[in-house]
C-alpha cells in the first residue's frame, strides 16, 4: 500500500518560499522543486472584489475544502469552533478510513471531534478544539496544553505561566522532548531581557511541541495516511511582512504604530529587530520536511500544501486590524439580555458562542449585531449557524486613539459603555501587515516515483480527490 504524509503548511506564500530556496537557506523544499511536482492551487468560487472579500477564505473555511473536495458554500463551515457534524465522514481521512486504510490526523483544521473505526493510528484535532479529546489517551496531555496555550497566547500573567508550565510537565507523556519544554519554559523570562522582539517565538514554540508529538507517533504507528498541520508561517508573515520587506510599505504611521513611536525612523529601527522572523519560520519548516522526507520510502510520497497565500496590505492605508483582546465578554453581552451561552475563544478577540437551541442563538444574534461604536460601525460581525454564532470584532478604523471611545447599541439608546472596559489593545504594535489571497501552493515528492503535473493552476477541490 502506498503512504502518503501530508504537510498543512497553512499560508506558507510563493514569494517568500522562492526567495528562501534561491537564497539556499531551504535544501528540502529545493529538493522538492528539483525532483518532484508543483502547481498553484486557487479557490474558484472566490470573488475579491467586495470589501474584505479575505474574510471569505479564511483557512477554516478552506481547508475543509482541501479535505472534502468540496467548495466553502457547499461544505458549510463558517467559523472555528463549528459543529463539524457537515463534514463528518466526507473528509479525505473518514473516506480512506471506511476502506481500512489506516490513518493519523495531527492538527488538521476543522478536525474535532476525533473519530473513526480502529484503522485510526492517532487523531489530534486542531489547537482550537472544543475539548481536549484525542486518539490515543496518551496526546491528550500535549492537547490540552495546545488548548490552553492558542487561548491565552498573548496573555503574559505569573499566573496564566504557571497555569501553562503545569500542563507543559506533562507533555513528556505525549513525545514532546525535555529540548523543547525547556525552550517553552523558558520563553517568558527570556521576553523579559529582550523584550516585545522576541515574543514571536511564541508560535514556534507550538510548532516545536507538534511535531515532536507527531513524530513519537508517526514513528510508533506508521499510518498510512498522515497528515500534520502548522500555522507558524502564517502568523509570522500576517504580523511582520512589513518588517521582513519595509520598502513594499509607505513611509507613514498607520494608527496602531502612532500609539507607540513619534516618526516612521524609529518605527523602522524597532521592526529591524523584527525582520528576520518569516526566514526563521520557512527555515524551521524546512528542517522539519527534511525529518518528513527522512521517514519516506519509496512506497511513500510527502505532499506539502499551503491552503492559501498572503499579500502584504499596508496598515497606513489598506487594513487596519491592531492585536487587541476581547475582555469580560459575559458582562458586556449580559447588558443587553444575552444569556445562556458557552463562550470559546477563537484566535482572541474572535469568539464563538454556543446556545442550547437554534432560536435563542437567532435572537441573541439580533442584540449582538445592536453594539456599535458609531451609526455605521458595528462592534460585531455576526455569523449564525443553527444554535451557534460566531463573532468577530471589527478593528478596521483607528480605536485606540487618546480620545475615549463608547460602545452604543441600536435598541437600547441609553446603553453607553466604555471600549477600553471590554476591548484591550495589545502593549505592542502588533497588527496585520498582510492578508489572504486565494493562490496557494501544492508540492508532491517520493524516493520512489516521478509525478506528471497536467495544469500550472489547479483549484484547491482537486486535492482531496487527487490524494
Amino acid at each position: 500500500m502506498p503512504r502518503v504524509i501530508f504537510f498543512e503548511l497553512n499560508e506558507a506564500d510563493r514569494h517568500f518560499l522562492e526567495r528562501y530556496i534561491d537564497e539556499g537557506i531551504l535544501p528540502h523544499f529545493a529538493k522538492m522543486r528539483r525532483e518532484g511536482a508543483f502547481a498553484i492551487t486557487r479557490i474558484p468560487t472566490w470573488d475579491a472584489k467586495p470589501a474584505k472579500a479575505w474574510r471569505t477564505i479564511s483557512p477554516w473555511m478552506i481547508w475543509p475544502s482541501i479535505y472534502t473536495g468540496l467548495n466553502p458554500a457547499t461544505h458549510g463551515i463558517v467559523g472555528f469552533g463549528q459543529n463539524t457534524e457537515v463534514i463528518q465522514g466526507r473528509c479525505v481521512w473518514d473516506v480512506l478510513d471506511a476502506q481500512g486504510v489506516s490513518t493519523g490526523v495531527f492538527g488538521s483544521l476543522m478536525s474535532y471531534p476525533p473519530r473513526g473505526s480502529s484503522a485510526v493510528r492517532f487523531y489530534v484535532p486542531e489547537a482550537l478544539a472544543e475539548d481536549p479529546a484525542c486518539i490515543p489517551e496518551t496526546a491528550r496531555a500535549l492537547q490540552e496544553f495546545c488548548l490552553f496555550g492558542a487561548r491565552n497566547y498573548s496573555q503574559t500573567s505569573t499566573l496564566k505561566f504557571l497555569g501553562g508550565a503545569r500542563l507543559l510537565a506533562r507533555t513528556t507523556k505525549s513525545g514532546v522532548s525535555l529540548k523543547t519544554i525547556a525552550r517553552m519554559v523558558a520563553q517568558l523570562p527570556v521576553e523579559k531581557v529582550l523584550g516585545a522582539t522576541f515574543e514571536p517565538e511564541r508560535a514556534m514554540l507550538l510548532s516545536y511541541a507538534t511535531f515532536d508529538a507527531f513524530c513519537t507517533l508517526y514513528d510508533k504507528e506508521r499510518p498510512e495516511f498522515a497528515t500534520l498541520n502548522m500555522n507558524h508561517i502564517a502568523y509570522m508573515q500576517h504580523r511582520y511582512w512589513r518588517a521582513a520587506e519595509p520598502g513594499r510599505f509607505s513611509d507613514t504611521l498607520s494608527a496602531t504604530d502612532e500609539r507607540f513611536f513619534s516618526t516612521v525612523k524609529e518605527r523602522r529601527a524597532y521592526e529591524k529587530k523584527l525582520s528576520g522572523w518569516i526566514r526563521r519560520s520557512f527555515v524551521y519548516a524546512d528542517s522539519v520536511l527534511g525529518e518528513l522526507q527522512r521517514r519516506a520510502d519509496s512506497d511513500t510520497t510527502v505532499v506539502v500544501a499551503t491552503g492559501l497565500g498572503l499579500r502584504p496590505m499596508d496598515p497606513s492605508s489598506e487594513i487596519h486590524n491592531p492585536v487587541v483582546r476581547l475582555e469580560n465578554e459575559t458582562e458586556l453581552f449580559a447588558r443587553v439580555g444575552v444569556t445562556g451561552f458557552r463562550a470559546l475563544h477563537q484566535m482572541n478577540p474572535d469568539l464563538t458562542l454556543n446556545f442550547s437551541t437554534e432560536a435563542e442563538a437567532t435572537t441573541s444574534a439580533e442584540l449582538l449585531r445592536g453594539y456599535q461604536l458609531s451609526a455605521d460601525e458595528p462592534l460585531f460581525v455576526v455569523q449564525q449557524v443553527g444554535p451557534q454564532l460566531f463573532l468577530e470584532l471589527e478593528s478596521w478604523r483607528p480605536h485606540f486613539k487618546n480620545e475615549k471611545r463608547v460602545i452604543h447599541h441600536a435598541q437600547f439608546p441609553d446603553l453607553a459603555l466604555p471600549l477600553e472596559r471590554f476591548v484591550r489593545a495589545h502593549p505592542s504594535n502588533d497588527q496585520s501587515t498582510a492578508h489572504h489571497k486565494d493562490t496557494g501552493m501544492i508540492l508532491a515528492w517520493s524516493p520512489g516515483q516521478t509525478f506528471h503535473v497536467p495544469k500550472r493552476t489547479v483549484p484547491v477541490t482537486a486535492i482531496a480527490p487527487t490524494l
